[in-house]
Formats: C-alpha cells, sequence, structure tokens
C-alpha cells in the first residue's frame, strides 16, 4: 500500500508540473472579455445600423457608434447642438427641436406669446387672444395676433439654421406632448428673456417647478430672481415702446 501511494503522488506531481509549463509556455487564445471595446462612462453603444448603398455593394452593414448621455446641470438635461425643426405648428413661444437624437415639442418657461391666429369657431381660443391682448397694454385681439406673428417671426430668425442650447427636466406641458424648458442663444441670453425685451411676450407661463417648491433656473438664480429679471426688462420694453407696447 505504501509503494502504490507513492506512485500515484508523483504521477499527480509529474500532471500538475506539465499542466504549469503549458500555462506559462504555450500562447494564450483570447477571451471575449479581453477584446471587448472599452466603453466610456456615461455613453451608450448602438450596433446594428443599416446603411443604404449603390447597386453592387454591400447592403446592408453593421457599425458601431457611440451615443454621449446628455450633461446635467442644476437637474436639467442639457443639448448644446440642438436645432430647430421646421413645421407649420411652430409659435414664438413653443416649437419642434431636435436633440439628443430626437425630436420633441419645447414649451419655454415663464413667457407667452400671443396666438399667431384668431380663430372663428373656438371661444377658448379668442379668450386666450383677448387675455393675451389685456397683458400686453390693453391692445385689441387682432393686434395681438399681429405680435404672435411677429414673435413667431422673431423665434424662427434667432434658432433657424443654427445649433442652440436647450435646457429641460422634461416637464410636461398639461400632461401632453410638450415638454417644459429653456433655450440658449448663442450669446449666452435665454429665447424667452429676448421675447420679453422686444415686446413679444408676456410674463405669464410658470417656472420650473412649482411655487411651493420653486427650482433654479439653469444659471443658478431662483424663482423669484429670474422673475423680477423679466419684469424689469418688460419695464424697460414700455418705456421703449417695442413691440406690444409701441402698438
Amino acid at each position: 500500500m505504501g509503494k502504490q501511494r507513492l506512485i500515484r503522488f508523483v504521477l499527480i506531481l509529474v500532471v500538475a508540473g506539465a499542466a504549469y509549463w503549458q500555462r506559462e509556455h504555450l500562447p494564450r487564445v483570447p477571451t471575449e472579455l479581453s477584446n471587448a471595446p472599452v466603453r466610456e462612462k456615461g455613453t451608450a453603444v448602438i450596433k446594428e445600423v443599416s446603411l443604404s448603398g449603390v447597386a453592387g455593394t454591400e447592403a446592408k452593414k453593421t457599425v458601431a457608434k457611440t451615443v454621449t448621455a446628455p450633461a446635467k446641470v442644476r437637474g436639467y438635461e442639457v443639448f448644446r447642438d440642438a436645432l430647430l425643426v421646421d413645421r407649420d405648428g411652430n409659435d414664438g413661444d413653443s416649437f419642434m427641436v431636435r436633440a439628443g437624437g430626437r425630436d420633441f415639442e419645447l414649451r419655454l418657461y415663464f413667457v407667452d406669446a400671443p396666438e399667431s391666429y384668431l380663430s372663428d369657431r373656438y371661444e377658448n381660443q379668442q379668450r386666450r387672444v383677448a387675455d393675451q391682448a389685456r397683458d400686453l397694454g390693453g391692445i385689441s385681439s387682432e393686434e395681438a395676433v399681429a405680435i404672435g406673428k411677429a414673435a413667431k417671426k422673431f423665434t424662427k430668425e434667432q434658432l433657424e439654421g443654427k445649433a442652440f442650447t436647450v435646457y429641460t427636466s422634461w416637464e410636461r406641458v398639461y400632461d401632453g406632448d410638450r415638454v417644459y424648458g429653456f433655450v440658449e442663444l448663442s450669446d449666452g441670453t435665454y429665447l424667452g428673456t429676448r421675447l420679453v425685451e422686444e415686446g413679444l411676450a408676456r410674463i405669464h407661463t410658470k417656472g420650473p417647478g412649482s411655487k411651493e417648491k420653486p427650482v433654479p433656473t439653469p444659471d443658478g438664480a431662483t424663482f423669484f430672481q429670474h422673475r423680477d429679471k423679466l419684469e424689469s426688462l418688460e419695464r424697460q420694453s414700455q418705456r421703449a415702446k417695442r413691440g406690444a407696447w409701441g402698438l
């Protein structure tokens, strides 16, 4: 029995030594994990992108595309390469944008540009235009519509064909498809602020958060600081008789 145990022990040593030699001297086969691409934090990889080609070329090709997650500032998602999507429904304070690989309708915080038309069928729309006209110095509904068209034109001129920055926390407007947000222009000003400055919008729509729990603006101003600034600009616009204040 002692001799058999000795032989078994020697065989185990031989097998173990051979395994160790193979591990240290034979070429290693790359594993799937070692070949996997390194992904940066905050990015997602999209595969299987279909490419349409010319006749005689490969009809489909699988490529890898990296999409960077949007940055965040004070709770807002930030899109610095947003573009205006041209469509008939765009208005001075509400318009379709393309940002972060998707299209969505953005509604500006704090400001309300007049409607760009006056309905001959819906009383609610007529009352809304009348309210806008009253808040813009008591002008007529027809004059308010003219200001609404001017606001629509101003917004298009500021945004069309150029990149701008969108800040949004995806707060929905009356549980609809539109979402609230801020638009920062290339000069660092907010589009909503410019509309008030030009006399093309009233200070009316809600700000971020709620009255009980207001949320700061992207630049760190409190709800009341931003509203006070808008009211100051509105008084300047009134004195200068710009936009609705000059009618």
